[in-house]
This record gives C-alpha cells, sequence and structure tokens, in this order.
C-alpha cells in the first residue's frame, strides 16, 4: 500500500506522484517554539536580535517597527559591534521539539521544520528594507560579510533542529521578489546572496534534510541559479511566475509548490468557494501530469481550504483507484495556519 508520505516524496524528488500530493494534507509543520525569531506578544516586543515588532489583529501579520532600527546603512561596516546574534545553545531544544511534534504523523506524512526570517529578511528586519537593498547596490562587500554571519547562525539553527526535531525537510524563508520583479538585479543577488545561501543549503543536505526555499513574489530569473544551488523545492511559486511555463522546463530538476493565484482570487476579499475551487481545479488538471509539483496554496483560510480538499478529492480519486487505493476525501488537515499559533509568535 502506497502511503501519503511515500506519494509526497517523489514529488520532493523532481518525480511524478501517483497523485496530487498538498503540504495541507500529508506534511507536519512547525516553527521551533524556542526561538525569538519575532514578535512575543501583541503590541511592540523585542526579539533575541533587539529588532523591534508590531503585532495587531488587524495586520495580515508582524511587521518591524519602522521607527527603529537596530543597524542603518550608514553604520554598516560596524555591524559588528551593532548586531547581537542568538546563540543556538541558550534554547532548550530538546523540550521544544517534544512539544512542537507531539501530534506528529511520521509513518503516513513528512514533516517540516521553518525557518523564518531568512538571511535577507533578517536583514531587511534588522536594517529596513530600503536600507538593506541600499546595502546590497551601494555596498555588496559589507553586505555580504553580514550575510554570511546571519547564515552561520542558520546553521547553528539547522543542526539543533536536524538533532531534536529530525524533520524530512527544512523551509527556509527569504523573499527576493516583489509582485512582478526581483527586489534588485539578479547580479547583485548572485554576488552578495547566492554563495551565502548555498552555505545554508549544502549544510541541510550534509545534515539529511531536503531543502525547500520559500521566496514570494516574482523569482522567475533565479529559477536556473536554484537548480544550480541544489535547492529541492521552491514556495509558494506565485501566479507572476507563469507556474506551467516553469513546470514545462524545469520539471525533473526543481520541485514546485504552489501554482495558484493568491492574488487576484484565492486571497481576494470576497472570493467565493466556488470561484476559489474552480481555479484550483483548473490548475490541478493543469499541472498535475508534469510530476515535481505539490498542490499548496501560499495562504491558507477556511474557505480555501475546504476549496482545496474537494478539489484535491476531485482529480485525486481515479488516480488513487488507479494504484488500488481507495479515494475518500481527506479530513485529517491542518485548518489553520503553522504562523497563526500564540506558541509560534513566542506568546508564551
Amino acid at each position: 500500500m502506497i502511503t501519503a508520505r511515500e506519494n509526497i516524496l517523489k514529488a520532493y524528488r523532481h518525480e511524478k506522484p501517483y497523485w496530487v500530493p498538498s503540504q495541507t494534507t500529508d506534511q507536519d509543520t512547525c516553527i521551533p517554539s524556542c526561538l525569538e525569531e519575532g514578535p512575543t506578544g501583541l503590541g511592540i516586543t523585542e526579539d533575541g536580535w533587539g529588532v523591534h515588532w508590531v503585532l495587531d489583529p488587524s495586520q495580515p501579520g508582524p511587521f518591524p517597527d519602522e521607527s527603529f532600527q537596530v543597524l542603518t546603512f550608514d553604520e554598516l561596516e560596524d555591524w559588528k559591534e551593532k548586531v547581537v546574534f542568538p546563540d543556538p545553545e541558550k534554547y532548550d531544544w530538546e523540550a521544544a521539539a517534544a512539544k512542537d511534534t507531539a501530534g506528529w504523523d511520521r509513518e503516513n506524512k513528512i514533516s517540516s521544520v521553518i525557518i523564518v526570517n531568512g538571511m535577507l529578511e533578517r536583514m531587511n528586519a534588522l536594517m529596513g528594507i530600503e536600507d538593506s537593498i541600499t546595502a546590497i547596490m551601494a555596498d555588496p562587500e559589507d553586505a555580504f560579510d553580514l550575510l554570511s554571519a546571519i547564515a552561520d547562525q542558520r546553521i547553528g539553527y539547522l543542526k539543533k533542529i536536524a538533532k531534536y526535531y529530525k524533520p524530512d525537510k527544512i523551509q527556509f524563508h527569504d523573499d527576493y521578489g516583489a509582485v512582478d520583479r526581483l527586489l534588485f538585479p539578479p547580479d547583485a543577488w548572485r554576488e552578495v546572496i547566492k554563495p551565502n545561501l548555498k552555505k545554508v543549503v549544502d549544510a541541510c543536505h550534509d545534515l539529511g534534510m531536503i531543502y525547500e526555499h520559500h521566496s514570494c513574489g516574482f523569482i522567475r530569473p533565479l529559477i536556473p541559479d536554484f537548480i544550480e544551488l541544489g535547492i529541492d523545492a521552491w514556495n509558494p511559486v506565485q501566479f507572476t511566475n507563469d507556474p506551467k511555463a516553469l513546470l514545462e522546463e524545469y520539471a525533473g530538476k526543481l520541485t514546485f509548490v504552489g501554482g495558484f493565484d493568491n492574488l487576484h482570487i484565492l486571497d481576494r476579499i470576497g472570493a467565493t468557494y466556488d470561484e476559489k475551487y474552480a481555479h484550483m481545479l483548473e490548475m490541478m488538471e493543469t499541472l498535475e501530469p508534469y510530476g515535481s509539483w505539490v498542490a499548496q496554496p501560499s495562504l491558507i483560510d477556511m474557505a480555501s481550504t475546504e476549496a482545496l480538499i474537494d478539489s484535491l478529492y476531485k482529480v485525486n480519486a481515479p488516480l488513487m483507484e488507479a494504484v488500488g487505493i481507495e479515494a475518500k476525501r481527506p479530513e485529517n488537515y491542518r485548518t489553520e495556519s503553522v504562523y497563526d499559533t500564540a506558541e509560534n509568535i513566542g506568546d508564551k
């Protein structure tokens, strides 16, 4: 009997699964609850790096306080004196892992640990995105050194996660794109970020974990670089990147997680269940034949979740029955974002 775990792993090996896998149904996920990488509660709070975060229920998520910067562009050459790096050794990883993974189904699902605020996102939090991008363009040497130090700190997290969480996969967050363009020229990314990203990808593989890179926005020009780096998967493959064309060109070399139109359909205020279901079903029927694909919207709310589950069942029923598995509408799945729980914003 083929399990959902075996099926989704085929996708992460750049193969064609027997049926369409989804992280919502086939993956257990967490953010390590011991880390100080974001807000610790509502209002303005401080993380382990000294960054002030603003968290309000009316916002779509937490944001660094724009009135406060740990580091400015003018101070970039002094980053070693200005930036305090949290020591991975200070956290109780064993206790956190026991709590965070208590409900994981390792036999039937893959497991994934998220590292939020990758190198560039952490630099953005420290400096503000305008100073951060200015630094990459105007002072690439100091920007490179700061990003390298952040990468080394993240590798310290990877070692602890591999030891105590033992996940199949790391999902590493670092956004490089706006809606329709990269945040900076590709050559600047290749000079300043790519070599440091390689360190992280290599460390993840050396520790026996799949490396999935999260980057929102338009990053299509970087996909050949992702493949060169050995990145296993990329999410959320937002619609601006033309997921069908990407799969036509790169299926078998990189796994694509996503491929839905969140901007205009799934996350649009007022979008109905019928609209979401019709779009998801269309994309599943379009992208399923290529393989190297995991169906996963970039954000999940209840209406999108129900549309995802129903469209998965519609597409997968004949595919599962073709390999001798009785198709049932999935019932054991997440109905909230892993980012929404109090533990994952540090509110202990």
